[in-house]
């Protein structure tokens, strides 16, 4: 079967194809001959000149920079009347939730602007914080340098693990002085953690 059908195959003529690809069919000479006028250019297509930079102002370049919704009447006596009125005073709505109140004049408000206006220091809380911290560590630092000391009265500063203790004994029944002497505590440490039975230790 397959000797026979390739036997057939070699006597078939191969045609090959008559042009190169890519290239156009031939046409008729007559027609090669005649081709189309190139259209003139029109005035549209010529180059445009650029305008030169100029280091002059003329009347072109000042309308240019002029401001269009600028109004006509704003001159130097205009300027000058916006002087003498001064800055505008507020007049907040009434509203029984407002804590805004008009200056009785206008001293009030260019003072103000002049010198800004801070919160004191003993009523800035941001302060009041550091400055509680500041006093909280110094009083660490100094129990901390007196320990073992003659003038040792004990610790104040407790971490969470001599909590946890102060809790354990005090659940064994333990008295608080029993407790301050037997942990080297400040007298009146213990009662600082409430009664007994409001904090207890995490099982």
């Amino acid at each position: 079967m397959g000797a026979s059908g390739s036997k057939a195959a070699q006597k078939t003529v191969r045609k090959f194809p008559s042009r190169a690809p890519g290239s156009s069919p031939a046409t008729n000479p007559a027609a090669r001959t005649t081709q189309r006028p190139a259209p003139a250019p029109s005035a549209d297509a010529q180059p445009r000149s650029r305008p030169q930079a100029s280091y002059t102002k003329d009347d072109a370049i000042r309308a240019d920079s002029m401001d269009p919704g600028r109004p006509d009447f704003i001159g130097p006596e205009y300027a000058e009347r916006l002087r003498q009125m001064g800055i505008a005073q507020p007049n907040p709505t009434y509203s029984p939730s407002s804590i805004a109140s008009p200056f009785p004049d206008a001293s009030g408000i260019k003072q103000s602007l002049a010198t800004p206006r801070f919160p004191s220091s003993a009523n800035n809380a941001t302060l009041g914080v550091l400055e509680a911290r500041r006093r909280l560590e110094a009083r660490a630092k100094h129990e901390l340098e007196n320990t073992g000391k003659s003038t040792d009265q004990g610790r104040e500063f407790l971490d969470i693990g001599t909590v946890k203790q102060i809790l354990v004994l005090r659940q064994r029944g333990e008295s608080a002085s029993n407790i301050e002497s037997r942990l080297g505590l400040k007298p009146g440490i213990v009662a600082r953690l409430g009664p007994e039975g409001l904090v207890a230790p995490a099982s």
